[in-house]
């Protein structure tokens, strides 16, 4: 009887430790960095969505200065226009991509912190995306 109490004492207590650190590892805690995304702060979101602003409205200006000199035949559409639609579904797609991420976190103290750095992320890959357009389409 005693030898069964030990036994499952042991169990119940390594059980006990795999679960917390199952937990600190999602929330961040004692983790390798080769994540995605991390913890950052409310400034981290800000300066990531500012320099995807300053692109974002070089590719307006550009898109603009493109569909004054496109001449409008069978099959034209507006580049601007398509840009702007675009970054709306891509911001619908951010926010839903951030839930889905985070979402096995939610009610952990550092949820909002890892909210943010799935946005700096989300955020940084599409400042990305839109410098490499500026040098496709400029190249054309």
């Amino acid at each position: 009887m005693r030898k069964t109490f030990s036994t499952l004492l042991a169990v119940t207590m390594l059980g006990g430790f795999i679960t917390v650190a199952s937990a600190q590892d999602r929330r961040g805690n004692d983790r390798d960095r080769n994540d995605e995304f991390g913890p950052a702060t409310a400034q981290q979101v800000a300066n990531a969505d500012r320099r995807l602003n300053q692109i974002y409205q070089r590719r307006i200006a550009d898109a603009r200065a493109d569909d004054r000199n496109d001449r409008r035949g069978r099959g034209w559409y507006s580049q601007e226009t398509s840009l702007r639609e675009s970054e709306r579904a891509w911001i619908t797609h951010r926010d839903a991509e951030c839930r889905y991420l985070t979402q096995q976190d939610i009610g952990t103290r550092g949820y909002d912190a890892l909210v943010r750095g799935c946005l700096v992320e989300q955020i940084n890959d599409r400042t990305e995306e839109l410098r490499e357009a500026e040098q496709v389409l400029a190249a054309r």
